[in-house]
Formats: C-alpha cells, structure tokens, sequence
C-alpha cells in the first residue's frame, strides 16, 4: 500500500512541476512588459506575507488577506481598474472580484 501512495505521489509531483514551469516562464515573459519598480514592489509584498498571495480580492466589503473593512470609497477606486490600489492594513494589492474570477 505504501509504494503505490509513493507512486501516486512521485506522479502528482512530476504533473505539478511541469505546470510550475509553465506559469514560470509565463511570468517571467509577464515580468519584462511590467514596469521594473512594480516588480520589485510585488516581490516585496509576496515575501513579506505569511501565505504568498500579493495579490487578493475584496470580499464581502473587506480585504482577502487581512479581511479588514474597506471603506465603499476605496471598493469604487478599485472596480475602477485606473490605478494599482493597496490594502491600508496588510499592504497587499486589491484587485475587482471579477477580475480575480476571469483570471
């Protein structure tokens, strides 16, 4: 029974890291249309945070890292889409929900 969950494991891994690469060199190619400071930026937040995740959606009227309020001022600004918005708390970008949902 153990070599076969090892089987299944060593093939989930294998699956997982060819799609690793794939998002990998998809970001890379995303990274040299970026402007270098927002890069640097993104790296910076994704280092700092305990889960990874830089960029989160508002749920529910609150931030998804640090699920604090967002005032209704801040929600419109960022379903506007017109400029990089950052959670005033945990300092993570806040993108629309739909934009997360089609991407």
């Amino acid at each position: 029974d153990l070599k076969l969950k090892s089987e299944e494991l060593d093939s989930i891994i294998a699956e997982t890291e060819k799609e690793e690469k794939k998002l990998q060199r998809k970001r890379n190619a995303a990274e040299k249309v970026i402007e270098e400071r927002l890069v640097i930026a993104y790296s910076r937040i994704r280092t700092n945070t305990r889960n990874g995740l830089a960029v989160v959606s508002f749920e529910r009227e609150a931030c998804g890292g640090c699920f604090n309020q967002i005032p209704p001022q801040r929600q419109v600004e960022i379903s506007s889409r017109k400029k990089i918005i950052v959670c005033e708390n945990c300092g993570r970008i806040l993108v629309d929900p739909e934009l997360k949902e089609n991407n």
